[in-house]
């Protein structure tokens, strides 16, 4: 005669602690939505009254701005509709530490150092590769393809955008 065994009482296992998280306020979130709103057409405004030299029935100086602004716009009004429906989002925070405080800080470092390398001439073809090789060092991309062809190919990209398509000087 065998012995069966009743049902095993099995623990659960382990649960990590709950992150911390941010707490829910709507009246914020409507708040920042009608920030952002404004912010928008603030933009559209300032970008719509750009004086022209000529008017190109086309697109102009005003457009690229325009259109940012009606994004701005759009996310703002997202936002809103979030926030007064109370569509829930994911609130968790990460703890901040102390290699991400260093990263921002090479970020910013560069960022500084290429806009007073970039004000005593020195070309936007060495100072574009230059910052993103910094950067993808910092947070820690090291493979040959993100150190040195990405670089090159975003800045020849930007360079062909700017340079010769628009004729923007560099």
């Amino acid at each position: 005669m065998s012995e069966t065994a009743g049902p095993v009482a099995v623990e659960p296992p382990d649960q990590p602690e709950a992150e911390p998280t941010a707490a829910v306020s709507p009246l914020m979130e409507r708040v920042t939505a009608g920030v952002v709103i404004v912010f928008g057409i603030f933009l559209l405004v300032t970008a719509r009254s750009i004086e022209l030299r000529n008017e190109t029935d086309g697109i102009d100086p005003r457009w690229w701005p325009t259109v940012i602004s009606a994004g701005i716009i759009g996310s703002g009004l997202w936002m809103l509709v979030n926030a007064v429906l109370g569509v829930s989002i994911e609130r968790s925070v990460e703890p901040s530490r102390r290699s991400g405080w260093i990263q921002v800080g090479i970020t910013v470092g560069a960022l500084v150092a290429v806009l007073v390398l970039w004000q005593m001439g020195v070309s936007f073809l060495v100072l574009g590769p230059a910052f993103l090789i910094v950067t993808n060092w910092a947070y820690g991309l090291r493979r040959w393809t993100t150190l040195l062809l990405f670089p090159a190919i975003v800045t020849l990209i930007l360079y062909l955008v700017f340079q010769l398509l628009l004729k923007v000087p560099l």
